[in-house]
């Protein structure tokens, strides 16, 4: 009976520290790709976020600077892609929602630009910098 519970202490052991190491390292992920995305090395930093999404999807931060990524080597329609992923993980994210607008309204998708602006609206009732961006696109 002494052997298994001696076991089950193992396993909580092992599993803690997979969980401790899957946590650092979504961080030295994110914490890498955001130097190689400030160095416009967006190859590297999308691999590395990859890495990082792997380890932790919930990580918004990863999800949005992934799609910043693809944006940037101006492959809007995955970035779009991971943007959308990470509105299902935060929607009331107001610099998500900007984004989101930016690149509907750079692919032509006017009613999905239009469903962001409605939301910024609602998330930014007495104006904001976000808001005030999005809305300049569409009178330019």
């Amino acid at each position: 009976m002494s052997n298994l519970s001696l076991l089950q202490k193992f396993f909580l052991i092992l599993l803690t520290s997979f969980l401790f190491i899957g946590a650092s390292s979504t961080k030295n992920f994110y914490d890498e790709a955001l130097i190689q995305f400030k160095k416009n090395d967006f190859d590297s930093s999308i691999k590395s976020l990859e890495k990082s999404i792997v380890f932790e999807p919930k990580h918004i931060e990863s999800w949005i600077l992934l799609g910043k990524s693809y944006s940037a080597i101006d492959n809007k329609r995955i970035a779009n892609k991971y943007y959308k992923i990470a509105f299902n993980l935060k929607p009331e994210n107001s610099e998500l929602n900007f984004l989101l607008g930016e690149i509907s309204y750079q692919l032509n998708l006017i009613e999905e630009y239009n469903k962001y602006l409605s939301n910024l609206e609602i998330l930014c009732p007495y104006g904001c910098e976000d808001l005030s961006k999005l809305k300049k696109l569409k009178s330019n």
